[in-house]
């Protein structure tokens, strides 16, 4: 898992993977949620990079990104996720 926040401290970003990628193990529902924060981008991964290529994502009807979730679809998700990611914005007031 890793949370980042941008050099302005406008946006972070949230991920939880396996780093090796695929698993015998597998997950039959899968949901990432920021509070306090709308979500900017989200997307799921079937496989990770490697051997120089990018991550794989998910086929968009597997799950769907709301104004605060990245969450799988009932019924269309394959199990097979091996990362998700969420981008957002933070909350800044002004003076």
């Amino acid at each position: 898992m890793s949370v980042g926040l941008s050099d302005d401290d406008a946006l972070f970003s949230c991920s939880v993977w396996r780093p090796s990628g695929k698993s015998y193990l597998f997950f039959t529902q899968f949901k990432i949620e920021l509070k306090g924060a709308k979500i900017e981008y989200g997307n799921a991964y079937s496989q990770t990079a490697a051997a120089g290529q990018g991550d794989m994502p998910l086929n968009p009807e597997e799950f769907s990104v709301g104004d605060s979730t990245v969450t799988h679809r009932d019924g269309k998700f394959r199990a097979q996720l091996a990362k998700v990611t969420a981008v957002g914005r933070t909350r800044h007031d002004e003076l």
